[in-house]
């Protein structure tokens, strides 16, 4: 009798447990429909058809005349004249002994940030 009880209720829970779900899938489906579902599918694959694509791309080997292209481009820009600034030719001052133990004072102003290109 007592697990007929037992039993009865846990139906009970089950059946409750049943109806909120069903009523939570029918407020989902009325937010979205199966065209919508679809069409976010098929975004999803052609952004991972794309993403393959790119991966393939990078991951390919380049062929001899891309290679040779590259390092032309290298050797093209590593000869450049680079125009190096001014060092000061005055020798630097003497720092006194006491002084060089002394924790460095440290510069409170954030480097400004500058945008890749």
């Amino acid at each position: 009798m007592v697990q007929n009880i037992e039993f009865a209720q846990i139906e009970l829970k089950v059946i409750e447990g049943l109806k909120i779900g069903n009523d939570c899938l029918n407020k989902m489906h009325e937010v979205m429909s199966l065209e919508e579902v679809e069409r976010i599918m098929d975004e999803t694959q052609e952004a991972i058809e794309y993403q393959r694509q790119i991966d393939d791309i990078l991951a390919g080997g380049f062929s001899q005349d891309d290679e040779d292209a590259i390092l032309a481009e290298l050797d093209a820009i590593t000869q450049e004249e680079v125009e190096l600034p001014e060092v000061p030719a005055e020798p630097l001052p003497n720092i006194p002994a006491r002084e060089k133990d002394r924790e460095p004072v440290k510069n409170l102003q954030k480097p400004a940030m500058v945008a890749a290109s």
